[in-house]
């Protein structure tokens, strides 16, 4: 995903075309994932605040969240277990039902919520069982659905490394996390989210140098974007560099999103 169109590269990182472009100049896109229920891409769209849906099936577009209270930025979202999708708005997380009618109130939670003042939050992942991973411009959390913090808020550790720009689970349990700064390097952390768990994965600044969204393929392999090298990078979860992708087709990528078995 560029900010101003979505574009569908085969397993094997061929190019095979625009699944979607912004209506206007002053419309831009940023966040992407799946809803499982109804088999589409979901992303965020800025500039007329809305959530769009493409459908994986027969490729059909429509609007699934257009509310008024959607004025901020959009940044990530994310289907959560029972349906409802959260979308990163500006510093909050506004719930909306699967058909995109907006929650403010569920089981005593009330939303939009801040989850733990999480700073400038990015990116937003659902996890195997059922929590969520935020991460933001200082750090990575983990909460659960109804906003209650699971561990500690991990900090990079690394000097001028502080944005958290990309976060999801691994098959393993461990979340991988996308940090950019000085030493651009995709980092570990422990499924307790201690600080004493993190651990450096992949950092080479010849290949990524402005890390950006993390996605997982059906392998367990990892997909980030530079925005700075125009390209997909590929690692294992052992933090073994695998490829590059994209090169020549993508223009300041700011996500990436492997669709799952459907």
């Amino acid at each position: 995903m560029t900010s101003d169109s979505l574009l569908h590269f085969d397993s094997n990182g061929v190019y095979k075309g625009v699944l979607y472009d912004v209506d206007n100049i002053g419309e831009s896109l940023y966040g992407i994932a799946w809803k499982s229920d109804t088999k589409e891409i979901i992303f965020t769209v800025n500039g007329a605040p809305r959530v769009g849906a493409i459908s994986v099936v027969d490729g059909t577009y429509r609007n699934l969240i257009t509310d008024a209270n959607l004025t901020g930025t959009l940044r990530g979202l994310t289907q959560i277990s029972g349906g409802d999708i959260l979308v990163i708005e500006t510093a909050n997380v506004e719930r909306f039902t699967t058909n995109g009618v907006r929650r403010t109130s569920v089981s005593g939670v009330t939303w939009p919520n801040t989850f733990g003042g999480t700073a400038a939050p990015e990116q937003i992942e659902t996890t195997a069982n059922g929590e969520l991973i935020l991460c933001g411009s200082a750090n990575v959390n983990r909460f659960t659905t109804n906003a209650v913090r699971v561990g500690a808020a991990v900090v990079s550790a690394i000097a001028g490394t502080t944005a958290a720009n990309g976060c999801i689970e691994m098959n393993n349990g461990s979340i991988a996390v996308a940090f950019s700064g000085t030493t651009d390097t995709i980092r570990s952390v422990g499924s307790g989210m201690t600080q004493a768990s993190i651990a450096t994965m992949y950092s080479d600044l010849a290949v990524l140098a402005s890390p950006r969204w993390l996605t997982k393929t059906l392998s367990g392999n990892l997909l980030t974007v530079d925005s700075a090298f125009n390209q997909i990078v590929e690692i294992t979860p052992a933090g073994t560099f695998v490829r590059t992708l994209g090169g020549g087709v993508l223009g300041t990528p700011n996500a990436v999103f492997s669709v799952p078995n459907y």
